[in-house]
């Protein structure tokens, strides 16, 4: 049978396709779940990571690069810094000047020192006489507190002659001692002297229950000591201590002597047992006198030490090239480049240090003006071999033959060829070169210089002969000369003057001093400051009736001068007797001494290769150097990629919020889908043609 259906007639749904419309709503609504059924934080990190994340590395890469290259700066300065210490050694003529002594046992003499300056040669030597302290004592006291009186003990140092008259050492120094009433105990005393630090030595001496000061001089026989006391009229006693022309109160229980040697046959004396200047360079110390024994020395060159040091620079230098080349050059090891391959200052540096090494060094002549000269071959490697094949151009026979141009090679070296300008100091800045020294001013010093007398004899009995003054600006308290003293000649009260003038505490302190002489020529007494320059002077405040017949009133002397010339043109800058270049001249960092009476002359200067080596080091590793400034760019560079990477997390932070935003806008979206399916799956389920049966 045949069964007809019309159009209007209304479908019939089969369970089959009721079965699949169900599945794909559930499948929906399984998908969908509470929400999307995403990991949403998951998916936030990786879409933020796939944005950020390159850069985030970029810019840490890049700061652990310049970290290491901060690393690497510190390696280079680190190496320089050897090399530099090498260097330094060369750079010193005392490296090559190193002396060597040969002694005989003997129980007169001990060598103290040997300094690279003596002169190489034999000596021979004969102690005839050691030096001896004078030692004065004190009548006796019943104990150490016992009083003594206040006031002051003048104490002076000269020589006592054989009339009992006193000659002023004007070369030393001696001191007032205060006695008041906090130290006027013979322990007071003691320690009063002592303390002057003039080198007289006080101690308190037991005598059967009484006590005794002894005073002992420091050696020589121009180092004994006169001691004058100027009592309080309240409390005498210190002229118990009298030790002068006019009044001996101590006993003198050992005279002074200086040591006499002889040296090659020449007869010197000095006044100490230790000897620094009788063989230049060479110090020894005396303990006995034999005229017969005879001690020969025997002083020469010891070329060992330079060796060593030419030795160690060079190890020094490859060992600087191998870590540098290292910090700057490919590593086939790790096939990496180092951190500072492209780093300009490291190879301007490397560059520099190498040009050095294997140019001219300038301002040194004579065929000796590099390493090669030496016998120092540059390899191909850049670094340095020390030639030693027996030939006469190896470093053997350099050594041997020409060792006064192997030193001029690496030491500073200056000259002058007048005898009255000395060249003292140079600096970073000098020039190599030669100078033309013009003087234009002669430095003076300030002085004082007296009316013509017409007295035959310096007599100071009867007279007041009181005085003020001031040197340099510094006041001295009032000065007076010893009364009833007669003078042999206006000399020797000139040293007396001088002598109590430079004995004033103030003058001491300050540092200043005058020189007193009788000018025969013009029967005056001058006073004249120690001190050359504009700042030095010396004139009296005030002086006493009687001082008119010495030529001497209250008046002001006259100022000395700076010295004042050119240095190759240029108008340099003068203070006393030294003389200096202009700032920003070639010349700038030299110091001259110029001696009264020199008109100029031409000076020369060479850094030497180690001069120039150690002020280009210097420039590198300095504080204020180029590898700090560099390491100063880096750390700001750094200081830029922290900002940077601040900036990019703030970016990251707000693109991962913005997708966190726009996820819980799709949780919402799905929320409401999960609803319209949930609907439409019981929308299903009640519809005429799809409802459960």
């Amino acid at each position: 049978m045949v069964t007809t259906t019309n159009s209007t007639t209304t479908p019939t749904t089969t369970p089959t396709t009721r079965n699949n419309l169900s599945s794909i709503g559930s499948q929906l609504v399984s998908q969908l779940g509470s929400g999307s059924g995403i990991d949403r934080a998951a998916l936030v990190d990786s879409l933020t990571n796939a944005t950020f994340l390159p850069q985030s590395e970029r810019l840490t890469s890049k700061k652990t690069s310049m970290e290491t290259q901060i690393s690497d700066l510190g390696l280079m300065r680190s190496s320089l810094s050897k090399l530099q210490t090498a260097v330094s050694t060369l750079s010193n003529r005392d490296t090559f000047n190193a002396k060597a002594v040969a002694v005989p046992n003997t129980s007169l003499i001990s060598i103290t020192k040997l300094e690279a300056k003596a002169t190489a040669g034999d000596y021979r030597l004969q102690v005839e006489q050691i030096a001896q302290s004078q030692s004065l004592s004190s009548a006796t006291f019943n104990s150490t507190s016992a009083p003594i009186g206040t006031g002051t003990l003048t104490l002076r140092f000269g020589d006592w002659a054989s009339d009992g008259s006193f000659n002023v050492n004007t070369a030393k120094t001696g001191a007032p001692i205060v006695i008041n009433e906090t130290n006027n105990t013979l322990a007071g005393l003691r320690d009063a002297i002592n303390n002057a630090g003039i080198g007289v030595q006080a101690s308190i001496v037991s005598d059967g229950g009484n006590y005794r000061l002894l005073m002992t001089a420091p050696s020589g026989e121009t180092n004994e000591i006169e001691i004058t006391a100027t009592e309080s009229a309240d409390s005498p006693g210190l002229a118990s201590f009298n030790f002068n022309e006019n009044s001996k109160a101590l006993v003198q229980e050992q005279e002074g002597k200086d040591a006499k040697l002889r040296v090659n046959g020449l007869l010197v004396s000095r006044e100490s047992n230790h000897i620094t200047d009788v063989i230049a360079g060479m110090e020894f110390d005396i303990f006995n006198s034999s005229p017969t024994e005879v001690i020969s020395i025997n002083i020469t060159e010891d070329r060992a030490a330079a060796e060593t040091a030419i030795r160690d620079f060079v190890k020094a230098y490859n060992d600087f090239l191998k870590e540098v080349n290292q910090l700057t050059g490919f590593n086939t090891e790790t096939k990496e480049y180092g951190s500072l391959a492209k780093d300009p200052l490291a190879k301007s540096l490397l560059q520099s240090v190498r040009t050095s090494m294997t140019s001219a060094v300038p301002g040194v002549d004579g065929g000796f003006g590099s390493l090669s000269a030496l016998g120092i071959r540059t390899e191909m490697d850049g670094s340095l071999k020390i030639i030693e094949d027996g030939t006469n151009m190896d470093f053997r026979a350099a050594m041997d033959k020409h060792y006064d141009k192997v030193v001029d090679l690496f030491t500073p070296k200056t000259g002058s060829t007048a005898a009255g300008i000395n060249v003292t100091a140079f600096g970073a800045r000098t020039a190599v070169g030669e100078y033309d020294v013009v003087i234009t001013q002669q430095a003076e010093k300030g002085r004082y210089d007296g009316a013509a007398i017409t007295a035959g004899t310096f007599d100071t009995t009867g007279k007041d002969y009181g005085f003020s003054i001031l040197v340099d600006g510094v006041a001295a308290s009032p000065i007076q000369l010893p009364a009833n003293k007669i003078y042999g000649s206006g000399a020797e009260m000139a040293a007396d003057m001088q002598s109590l003038i430079n004995l004033d505490p103030a003058l001491k302190a300050a540092g200043v001093a005058v020189e007193v002489r009788f000018n025969q020529t013009e029967n005056r007494f001058d006073f004249i400051s120690n001190a050359y320059g504009s700042s030095s002077n010396v004139s009296f405040a005030s002086v006493s009736d009687d001082m008119d017949e010495l030529g001497i009133t209250a008046t002001a002397g006259t100022a000395g001068k700076d010295v004042a010339g050119t240095v190759d043109g240029v108008a340099g800058f003068g203070f006393g007797n030294v003389l200096l270049p202009a700032i920003g001249s070639k010349a700038e960092g030299l110091s001259m001494v110029i001696e009264p009476g020199s008109t100029g002359g031409k000076i020369s200067f060479s850094r030497g290769l180690a001069g120039t080596l150690t002020a280009l080091a210097d420039n590198f590793v300095k504080a204020s150097g180029l590898i700090s400034d560099r390491e100063a760019t880096i750390n700001k560079n750094i200081e830029k990629v922290d900002e940077e990477k601040k900036t990019l997390e703030m970016r990251t932070e707000a693109y991962r919020a913005r997708l966190q935003s726009q996820f819980a806008a799709m949780e919402m979206i799905v929320r409401s889908l999960k609803s319209t399916g949930s609907f439409l799956d019981g929308l299903n389920d009640r519809l005429p043609f799809t409802a459960k049966s």
